[in-house]
């Protein structure tokens, strides 16, 4: 398999509390999600984002499995099985695809989509789990989680079967959201996220999305600390059921370690800016 190092953390998590469950699934649909953002998947060309790659699809669901493992530490409801823990899992693996282009789609990068991934990731999954016998109403549930990693999402409008698919859904938006701004190089991959905003703009139909609203990389950075607290926490809080509090039971001493690395990436983003202004401010 390609690199990526949550993989270690993911099956750690499943074998604690699955002991005696079989990893074959899980590690059978991840080769294949690899083979898709590498070019190994037929049809599909490789991942030419430079900020959601596949890097970010294990960091996120590295996030995601860590919230499910404190959420079942903790002993809260809903109960989970293993089959929830592996498509809660599936989910995050997929929830990017949507930016990988298929044979044939020459024109620009994948981040032209970026307004209409989450629909296209939801429609590959539907057609790369047909592969893996994955039923029908389990295709369904993992489309809904997909969506809530939507950054507009309205979770509670989504037509989930229960509150525990609901949950799951929540957990996958708050792994996609803690495991991009929690990363270590979050501040350094800024300026690619901000090509993919600004190729996205330039695609039919984008630039009523609001993906239009920075002007240059500096500026989404000097945006980027708002955007956390005016916009992400209040994510976290309702729309993904403030399901981040179960990371106290998956770290040592009660600590959110996500936190402290989006605190300490959020401070080293007003530093790297700061120079920026005053040098513009000297002119």
């Amino acid at each position: 398999m390609d690199n990526c190092e949550s993989l270690t953390v993911i099956n750690q998590i499943l074998s604690r509390h699955f002991p005696s469950a079989s990893l074959d699934f899980i590690d059978r649909l991840i080769e294949r999600v690899e083979d898709l953002f590498f070019g190994r998947y037929s049809g599909y060309q490789s991942s030419d984002t430079t900020y959601h790659d596949y890097k970010h699809t294990c960091e996120a669901t590295e996030a995601v499995a860590c919230v499910l493992d404190g959420h079942i530490r903790g002993g809260n409801p809903p109960q989970l099985s293993f089959r929830d823990f592996e498509l809660t899992v599936v989910s995050s693996f997929l929830h990017d695809t949507g930016f990988i282009k298929q044979v044939g789609d020459d024109g620009g990068t994948g981040a032209k989509y970026t307004c209409t991934h989450v629909q296209r990731s939801g429609d590959f999954a539907a057609k790369f789990l047909d592969e893996f016998g994955v039923t029908d109403e389990e295709i369904r549930f993992v489309q809904l989680a997909i969506e809530c990693t939507g950054i507009q999402v309205d979770v509670d409008s989504l037509p989930f079967d229960d509150d525990r698919q609901r949950f799951l859904g929540a957990v996958v938006g708050t792994g996609d959201m803690l495991g991009q701004m929690a990363a270590p190089d979050y501040p350094e991959k800024l300026e690619g996220l901000y090509r993919e905003f600004a190729e996205a703009a330039t695609y039919p139909g984008a630039p009523d999305s609001g993906i239009d609203i920075y002007t240059s990389a500096s500026d989404l950075m000097r945006k980027t600390r708002g955007f956390y607290e005016g916009h992400v926490q209040f994510m976290l809080e309702t729309q993904w059921s403030g399901v981040y509090k179960a990371l106290e039971h998956h770290f040592e001493e009660e600590k959110n370690n996500y936190f402290r690395s989006i605190d300490a990436n959020l401070d080293r983003i007003d530093q790297m800016v700061q120079p920026t202004e005053v040098s513009t401010k000297s002119v």
